[in-house]
């Protein structure tokens, strides 16, 4: 079986944290619509009690020396040869959603979200951590 954790291709590691989202939102019965393209700043929109939320999605198995993960906020990629950083916008989405390579997963308000390009999930997140 392959692993998409370890893949060349960083869109198998993002199918999987798509995957645990849908997973999630679905099993607690709240009906979920996913963008027709990705071209905006989420990934997919959660309808819970007639209030539509936009989740970005971000997955990690990166860890800090103190035993922490890391989740990169940035993004970068371009077209025409040119390459640009984009800084988190916690103003783009209204969820963050991470799933760790351990199979964690964290249902963060982004409001709450100061950093712009990494966030390291200490123990002060783990009250947004969710389960199925």
């Amino acid at each position: 079986m392959k692993d998409p954790w370890s893949s060349e291709y960083k869109s198998h590691q993002g199918n999987v944290g798509l995957g645990r989202a849908v997973a999630y939102y679905t099993s607690n019965c709240i009906p979920v619509m996913i963008p027709l393209n990705d071209t905006q700043k989420y990934d997919l929109v959660i309808d819970e009690e007639d209030v539509l939320q936009r989740v970005q999605i971000k997955t990690t198995q990166s860890k800090s020396k103190s035993g922490y993960y890391m989740v990169q906020l940035k993004h970068s990629g371009g077209s025409d040869n040119i390459q640009a950083i984009t800084n988190f916008d916690n103003t783009a989405s209204d969820i963050l959603f991470v799933v760790t390579i351990e199979g964690t997963m964290y249902e963060i308000p982004t409001k709450e979200i100061t950093q712009k390009a990494q966030l390291t999930l200490t123990e002060d997140w783990d009250r947004y951590i969710v389960r199925f």
